[in-house]
């Protein structure tokens, strides 16, 4: 993930900036604010723009003990994102 410079973390991981933009560091809420979350650090983590967003966009969003065996199970198989950077 990259929180500074878009331009140099696509340069350099040899990619385009569209490609770059999924990895932006942003506040993920475990606790959505619709369901009572609040701003705190207890129920905010650092995650990519694509996991974010892609949690949310499922009709259900699992709670985060389960997302995050999802992510670890994923993560160990090497297939949770598209783009993989080395």
């Amino acid at each position: 993930m990259w929180s500074g410079d878009l331009r140099e973390f696509a340069l350099k991981h040899n990619i385009s900036i569209g490609q770059a933009k999924r990895f932006m560091c942003t506040g993920e809420h475990l606790e959505a604010h619709k369901d009572g979350g609040k701003a705190n650090q207890s129920n905010i983590v650092a995650a990519c723009w694509f996991c974010n967003q892609k949690r949310h966009k499922r009709k259900e969003p699992p709670p985060p003990d389960q997302y995050k065996k999802l992510v670890h199970q994923r993560l160990s198989q090497n297939r949770w994102h598209d783009l993989r950077l080395n």
